[in-house]
């Protein structure tokens, strides 16, 4: 029973002391209200020095669907809204490009009008082009005809008005330039490549026609061989058959001569015929006597060739002359150009021709589509934010002040 008085009466003590603390606080409501409202006025009127920030904002989409299909008209090109849109972006963020239209559209001086002294001036752009942002779409940003934002911060509307625009412009022309730029690098490619086909179809129709010619002229030598050993046959058969009339009429000769048969006897050859009977030939030496035979004997000696008596040779020398003179041959050998007997080649130099008169012109095409140009607003963000730190701080101060200076007034209940 006494614990559970002894903890009623600590719980009404800590009542009266918090209540005691209130009425207090309530007490200097005034030191906490002015003191408040006074720190609050200074940070107000401190914020006033401050020079003023600006924001220009451009608000992008996708590009139009015109464009997209005028890139894609191009060859060996396959491009996307998003693709075309990622390139943009890639291109709006390169430093290089950022520090770039920086100089070149001479906005160093549109930035530093007064002409201070810059001791780093690449530091000093990059102060300006590092508050470039790029902010997507709040809704949803898979949705590609939501806009984008890009933005930048600065003390000049002016300024950073002109050079976002600037640098917006360059970043499209650039995106478009890099599918230019690739589209001809890829025609270069096949450009290459196709050089490279066609001289490999040149040395291989060429190594071609050389294989072919010589295996034409290694044909037509064994042909001319063959021919040759053929002639030489058929003359040495002549030969022989002159060697052997010779030693026959020879015979006759000596038969007619034995016989006293000196001159012919053609005019007594039918009786004779008769004589003998009609199925036997009359002897040589009976027919032309030993002056005919005999002479004949002495032409057959002295007959220098035997060819114009060959019959074969005629044709023989006929079969030579056409393989010797192989128009085939020829032609291969004369042929100064393969390329009108490459068929290959016609599909080639088609190719060649239309890749080296395609029109790479993206006039008018845009990689995305500008919602609305530079809009420029003041960013008094940081100057609520000092204002209302200013606010808590001072609120917060003023009670802790109010009550230290309760804790050290004199306790009138107890005087000492």
């Amino acid at each position: 029973m006494e614990q559970s008085k002894q903890e009623v009466q600590k719980y009404q003590e800590d009542e009266i002391n918090l209540i005691a603390l209130a009425y207090s606080l309530i007490e200097r409501k005034f030191l906490i209200l002015g003191l408040t409202a006074f720190i609050t006025a200074l940070a107000a009127l401190y914020t006033t020095t401050f020079t003023p920030t600006y924001q220009a904002k451009v608000s992008i989409l996708s590009a139009p669907s015109s464009s997209l299909l005028k890139i894609n008209n191009l060859i060996y090109t396959s491009e996307t809204k998003k693709s075309i849109f990622t390139s943009f972006l890639t291109n709006l963020i390169s430093e290089d490009l950022k520090k770039n239209v920086f100089v070149e559209n001479d906005f160093l001086t549109q930035f530093n009008k007064d002409n201070t002294p810059i001791d780093n001036v690449d530091a000093f752009i990059m102060s300006i082009t590092s508050s470039v942002k790029v902010i997507p779409p709040e809704l949803d940003t898979k949705l590609t005809e939501d806009p984008h934002s890009i933005i930048i911060n600065g003390t000049n509307p002016k300024a950073i008005s002109k050079y976002l625009d600037a640098l917006v412009k360059r970043a499209n022309s650039k995106s478009i330039e890099g599918i230019i730029q690739l589209t001809q690098q890829k025609i270069s490619n096949r450009l290459d490549q196709i050089a490279i086909d066609s001289e490999m179809l040149f040395k291989k129709y060429h190594q071609n026609r050389l294989n072919l010619i010589n295996r034409i002229k290694e044909e037509d030598g064994e042909k001319i061989r063959n021919i040759k050993d053929q002639t030489y046959r058929a003359k040495y058969q002549a030969k022989q058959s002159r060697l052997i009339q010779i030693a026959l009429l020879t015979e006759s000769v000596m038969v007619a001569k034995s016989l006293g048969i000196i001159e012919n006897n053609f005019k007594n050859s039918n009786s004779a015929n008769s004589d003998i009977g009609d199925n036997l030939d009359v002897p040589e030496w009976y027919s032309y006597g030993e002056k005919a035979l005999t002479q004949t004997i002495n032409l057959l000696k002295s007959r220098v060739s035997d060819d114009p008596f060959t019959p074969e040779l005629v044709s023989l020398v006929n079969q030579l002359n056409e393989v010797q003179n192989n128009n085939l041959l020829k032609t291969l050998v004369s042929r100064q150009d393969d390329s009108p007997f490459i068929p290959e080649l016609v599909a080639l130099n088609l190719e060649k021709d239309r890749l080296e008169s395609t029109n790479l012109n993206l006039l008018g095409a845009k990689s995305i589509n500008i919602a609305h140009s530079a809009r420029v607003t003041i960013n008094s963000r940081n100057k609520n934010i000092i204002v209302l730190l200013a606010f808590i701080g001072s609120f917060i101060f003023s009670i802790v002040l109010a009550l230290i200076m309760n804790a050290l007034k004199p306790d009138e209940n107890n005087p000492t």
